[in-house]
């Protein structure tokens, strides 16, 4: 499914020879199932080209100003931008790394879950030991998470995946993230009612506070 972005890629790789796909779109065709839009990433120096191209060559349109990285801030990644274009469903995310990360396989390296951790750059397909054992079990190994908004967008990620394309697959929590994991269940589930100054439990519904250690019965 990837093939139809080939001219677009090669066309940045133009301008930047370190330019490929990664993620979702990779995973995705390679199991044969819808792709939602395509992350493209290459060296930041080259992203307002990139943008010109994508406009003059092939018509998409940036939506938005450029951005750094929704939720939590990526130190890999300098700037993002949608890009859209009237007769395509599929938006174009232009990516900009930093250099140390704008190899397909250095950036692979640094995302959140193994079954996001495949690359293309029109010649080759890339894809991490993670990868292919989260494919292999039906599951989303949490391989990153440098503070509790990576972790909370990582979580949001995997419900978003889990709702429809990827109904069943698990979720796998190292040992090292069990406390990000706990905070985040508290703040899913936990809320402080203000009108007797206690915390209740419940199912649905934003938290306000983390509850305090819970004591025994009496």
């Amino acid at each position: 499914m990837l093939e139809r972005y080939n001219l677009i890629l090669n066309t940045i790789k133009g301008i930047c020879p370190t330019a490929h796909i990664a993620g979702g779109a990779v995973r995705d065709s390679l199991l044969e199932r819808p792709i939602r839009d395509i992350d493209l990433f290459l060296d930041d120096a080259c992203t307002d080209d990139a943008a010109k191209l994508l406009r003059s060559q092939f018509g998409f349109v940036k939506v938005g100003e450029w951005a750094r990285y929704e939720e939590f801030s990526d130190p890999a990644v300098v700037r993002l931008a949608k890009f859209e274009k009237a007769d395509e469903v599929t938006p174009v995310c232009l990516i900009g790394l930093v250099e140390e990360a704008r190899g397909m396989r250095e950036n692979v390296a640094r995302f959140d879950f193994g079954a996001c951790m495949a690359a293309w750059d029109g010649d080759e397909v890339y894809s991490a030991p993670e990868y292919t054992i989260d494919i292999n079990e039906k599951t989303f190994t949490l391989c990153r998470a440098d503070n509790q908004p990576q972790f909370d967008y990582s979580m949001s990620r995997f419900r978003k995946l889990t709702a429809d394309r990827y109904a069943g697959w698990s979720l796998v929590v190292s040992a090292e993230f069990e406390e990000l994991a706990r905070e985040h269940t508290f703040r899913k589930v936990w809320y402080r009612d203000f009108d007797n100054d206690d915390f209740k439990y419940r199912q649905v519904g934003a938290q306000v506070l983390k509850p305090k250690a819970r004591m025994e019965s009496a």
